[in-house]
């Protein structure tokens, strides 16, 4: 009877250590590969931001300079150009061009829109370190834009080593201003809000970025 008794003792055990090392693995983000900086240099075709009353700002390219510091962090700048709402050029205060927006430095970090044994998806969220506007910028002289919040866009290929030759593809998606990933899985609400004047509403943006690293990198998830 000891013997049984010590027996499920030790299965209770394995199974208790087999949760917590489950719960530690599933708890862990998709990480970077060193050396660390790494940066990088992007580029996109048109880029769309709308919100759900559906203003519109529409940009015909946009180039990103940034880097990765380590396994879930890393840095970013956005410059859009040839950007305009209902044919009136946006620019934003620091911007040289009319047309042109400027983000700040944005922080940028890693997170599974999906992890299962059958599907794993990864997820890059661009936010401000500091809580402070992702954007803003003035449409002719009367139209004020303000844009608040993150944004979460899908990155391919993932547990692959990238060279320089070659890119990952970073992808936002929206529809209406309801951005297509709204949090990473389990994760609390990820969006950008806008206001025009008015009050912040929701937001989403859509854009597709080839993004090339100066030294080989893989996203391990």
């Amino acid at each position: 009877m000891q013997a049984l008794r010590r027996l499920a003792l030790c299965v209770a055990a394995a199974c208790a250590a087999g949760a917590i090392a489950a719960a530690s693995a599933s708890a862990a983000l998709p990480e970077f590969s060193p050396p660390f900086p790494n940066a990088f240099h992007s580029t996109s075709k048109a880029t769309i931001l709308e919100t759900i009353a559906k203003v519109k700002v529409k940009c015909i390219a946009d180039t990103n300079e940034g880097e990765v510091t380590g396994p879930e962090t890393g840095h970013i700048k956005i410059r859009f150009t040839g950007c305009e709402s209902k044919t009136i050029k946006c620019k934003s205060p620091n911007a040289l061009n009319p047309g042109e927006i400027e983000t700040p430095v944005l922080a940028l970090a890693p997170g599974y829109i999906t992890h299962t044994p059958t599907l794993t998806e990864v997820g890059i969220d661009i936010s401000s370190p500091t809580g402070a506007p992702v954007m803003e910028f003035f449409c002719g002289a009367a139209l004020r834009g303000t844009v608040i919040g993150s944004v979460i866009g899908k990155i391919t290929p993932i547990n692959k080593l990238v060279n320089p030759s070659g890119h990952f593809i970073l992808k936002f998606a929206q529809k209406a201003g309801h951005q297509a990933i709204q949090h990473f899985e389990t994760g609390p609400v990820d969006i950008l809000e806008a206001s025009f004047g008015g009050p912040f509403e929701p937001a989403g943006l859509a854009s597709t970025d080839a993004i090339g690293f100066i030294a080989p990198i893989k996203i391990s998830a």
